[in-house]
This record gives structure tokens, sequence and C-alpha cells, in this order.
């Protein structure tokens, strides 16, 4: 660190995906109250509402792996 106001500093590599996987268009029918719960859910915890299904999806797999 050629700077003397950063000589205490420290690198970090961050590892970043680059290989994006292709989404796929898909419909499904819900219960309305269930997609509500799932909107309510997801709006509070910062997911997208596909976002969230997909990790859900996903969690319950592995948890039905094990």
């Amino acid at each position: 660190m050629d700077d003397a106001n950063n000589r205490d500093g420290v690198a970090i590599l961050v590892a970043v995906k680059t290989e994006a996987k292709k989404a796929v268009r898909v419909n499904i029918t819900l219960p309305e109250d269930v997609l509500s719960q799932i909107d309510a859910f997801a709006e509070a915890h910062g997911y997208t509402r596909f976002g969230f299904i997909a990790k859900a999806a996903q969690r319950l797999m592995e948890l039905e792996a094990a």
C-alpha cells in the first residue's frame, strides 16, 4: 500500500459468481391467502416473490435429502 494513510489496511479478495444460470419462466397457481403470506414474508425479509419461493424450495429439498 503506497499511500501512507492506508498502511494499516488489509486487502480482501471476494469471490464473485461469474456464471449466471438460465432463468426459466413458470406459471403456478396458489391459493390467494398463501400468495399473500408469501408476499408479506418476502417483502419483510428483503426477498422478491420468486427469490423467496426459490430459496424455500431449495431449503426443503436440502432438508428432505438429509
